[in-house]
């Protein structure tokens, strides 16, 4: 089925009235908006977009299309709206955001998605429970708060996975904690790829001028937009702690390996000279001297003990150890 939901909605009687498919050729009553919500995986639902009247042609294309980005355009008097919303689905990664597409007018709401979003479910519980927005700008201001508040428990929690990894690292110097910082520098990444051109969009939507939308609901996206920004102010400081944890990590790793290395520099340090010597008294060569003696071995040993006695004065002198 294309259209998923439609409603002709009566503000200042709070009632609606339901739409069909069969009636959507029908003009919109008097005092009132109407609302049709259309499901993008249905085959049906390009043509009946197409049929729709009064509405841009570009618009249509832009709803249809495959994949989208946040963005917000206009064509005389309509706007075309495209946001995005966190997964909040059981089982779902919310970095894998949601889109909602709509072509909005003074008296008509048109919008698409392939995905449930549970930010659009509360909108539609509002209009049912008989409390609807007043107009199409109050419904777009009433839908993307509705985006923006569902986010907050996720940011939150990225948040706080990354103070805690932090913790955990300076604590714990036995565990590799790689993966953790990784999984949550992936999620951000994801989540800025949307919200930053989402924050473009809805600092867009406080200038752009249409007839049906007042200034104080710029204002009200005013206050949206801020709540955006401090939700990726919180993405930019997670991502600058599992930065921080990450270094720590790597210097960790360098500085035992430095340790390592240096003690294997000092073994070899000590061998190198009796591996001289013995290399040099080993030569199968006649004429060494003192070589016929019975205490000559016994001298040679005693010569190997004085010269590694001299090697760890001289580092303990130098601090080498």
């Amino acid at each position: 089925m294309a259209l998923l939901h439609g409603f002709n909605i009566f503000p200042a009687a709070k009632k609606l009235e339901h739409v069909s498919e069969n009636q959507l050729d029908q003009p919109v009553p008097e005092q009132t908006y109407q609302w049709l919500q259309f499901d993008l995986n249905s085959p049906n639902t390009p043509q009946i977009l197409r049929s729709l009247k009064g509405i841009d042609e570009l618009f249509i294309d832009a709803l249809l299309k495959e994949e989208t980005r946040p963005r917000i355009s206009v064509s005389g008097d309509d706007l075309l709206v495209i946001l995005r919303g966190v997964n909040l689905a059981e089982g779902a990664d919310p970095e894998d955001m949601v889109a909602i597409r709509m072509v909005i007018t003074r008296n008509r709401i048109i919008s698409c998605q392939r995905r449930s979003m549970i930010s659009v479910n509360d909108v539609i519980q509002q209009v049912e429970a008989g409390n609807p927005p007043k107009s199409t700008g109050h419904f777009l201001v009433f839908l993307c708060e509705r985006l923006i508040f569902r986010m907050s428990d996720v940011m939150e929690d990225i948040e706080d996975r990354s103070a805690e990894i932090e913790e955990l690292v300076l604590d714990d110097e036995e565990h590799d904690y790689h993966n953790e910082i990784h999984n949550v520098r992936r999620q951000i990444i994801q989540l800025k790829r949307f919200l930053v051109p989402q924050r473009e969009a809805l600092l867009r939507l406080q200038l752009e001028k249409t007839s049906w939308l007042t200034v104080k609901q710029q204002h009200r996206f005013r206050e949206i937009t801020d709540q955006l920004i401090r939700f990726l102010e919180m993405l930019d400081a997670a991502r600058e702690m599992g930065t921080v944890s990450q270094e720590t990590l790597y210097n960790r790793q360098n500085e035992q390996m430095n340790k390592r290395m240096y003690v294997l520099s000092i073994v070899a340090a000590f061998f190198l000279p009796l591996g001289f010597f013995t290399g040099l008294l080993g030569v199968n060569l006649a004429g060494i001297p003192k070589a016929e003696s019975p205490v000559a071995f016994l001298g040679f040993i005693v010569i190997l003990l004085v010269v590694v006695g001299f090697q760890f004065w001289l580092f303990k002198r130098n601090k080498w150890l």
